[in-house]
C-alpha cells in the first residue's frame, strides 16, 4: 500500500505528537515531579536549618552554663552527707556526740540503732504572708490580677534524697546538749535533722544538770558527683555541619 505526500505528512505528525506525549508522561512529568518534589525538600530543609542555627546560637554558652550548673551543684552537694554504709554514718554522728571545739562535749548514747537507708523528702520554703485583708484589698487585688492577665502561682518544689533515721537514748549535761544542737546548726555539713527530742525530768536546769532522755536523727544524704571535666572526657561529642548537611 502506497502512501501519498499528504497520508505521509499526516502520519509524521501523528508520530511527532505522539513522541511527544509519551516523552512528557515518560521524562519531563517525572523529571518536574522530581523538581517539585526537591524544592519541597530545600524548603524543609532551610527551615530545619534555620532551627539549628537558632539553636546553636543559643547554644553559643553551654560549656560555661554546665560548668556553672555543677559549681552550684557542687555547692549545694556540699550542705549534705554523700550517701555512704550504716557503720561510716554512725561514726559521723558518734563524732558530733564526743567532741566540741574544746574537746570536752560528750553525749553519752546509751542504746543507739539506725534504720535501713530511706527516701526522705526535702521541701522548698515558700513564703506565705498571712494578712488580714477587707473587701476592699480583695477588690484591688482582683483589679490587678485581671490587668496583669497572669495566672503565675509559686508553687514549692520537692525532692527525695537519702536517708538514715539514728535513735537512741542519752544521758548529757545541760551545757553538752545545747552544745550539740547548736552545732549541728553551724557544722560544714547542715544535713543531721533533729527530728525528736526529749528530755525525761530538767530538775535544777542548770548547766551542769544532767538530763536523760531519748533523740532521734535523720542522717540526710546525695549521691556524689561526678567530675564534669570527667563526663566531658568519658563521652563522646560528634560535630554537626548543619549547613552541609542541609546542602546535601
Amino acid at each position: 500500500m502506497k502512501l501519498n505526500q499528504r497520508d505521509r505528512l499526516i502520519l509524521i505528525v501523528i508520530l511527532v505528537i505522539l513522541v511527544w506525549i509519551v516523552g512528557i508522561f515518560l521524562f519531563i512529568k517525572p523529571a518536574i515531579e522530581d523538581v517539585s518534589s526537591a524544592s519541597s525538600e530545600l524548603d524543609s530543609l532551610e527551615v530545619e536549618l534555620q532551627s539549628l542555627q537558632a539553636q546553636i546560637k543559643e547554644d553559643e554558652n553551654l560549656p560555661q552554663d554546665v560548668d556553672d550548673a555543677y559549681e552550684a551543684s557542687i555547692e549545694l552537694a556540699e550542705t549534705f552527707y554523700y550517701q555512704m554504709q550504716q557503720y561510716a554514718a554512725a561514726t559521723q554522728v558518734q563524732s558530733l556526740l564526743d567532741v566540741n571545739s574544746d574537746d570536752e562535749q560528750e553525749i553519752t548514747n546509751l542504746n543507739m540503732s539506725v534504720s535501713q537507708m530511706t527516701a526522705y523528702t526535702v521541701s522548698q520554703y515558700v513564703f506565705s504572708e498571712s494578712v488580714t485583708t477587707t473587701e476592699l484589698d480583695n477588690i484591688v487585688a482582683a483589679a490587678e490580677e485581671a490587668a496583669a492577665d497572669s495566672d503565675v502561682q509559686v508553687e514549692a518544689a520537692t525532692a527525695e534524697i537519702s536517708n538514715y533515721t539514728f535513735e537512741f537514748n542519752y544521758q548529757a549535761t545541760r551545757e553538752d546538749l545545747f552544745t550539740f544542737i547548736e552545732n549541728l546548726q553551724t557544722a560544714t555539713h547542715r544535713s543531721i535533722v533533729i527530728s525528736s527530742l526529749s528530755i525525761a525530768d530538767v530538775q535544777e536546769n542548770e548547766d551542769d544538770t544532767v538530763y536523760e532522755g531519748s533523740i532521734a536523727l535523720d542522717f540526710l544524704m546525695v549521691p556524689e558527683l561526678e567530675n564534669s571535666a570527667d563526663i566531658d572526657n568519658d563521652s563522646e561529642t560528634e560535630t554537626v555541619d548543619a549547613e552541609a548537611e542541609a546542602e546535601e
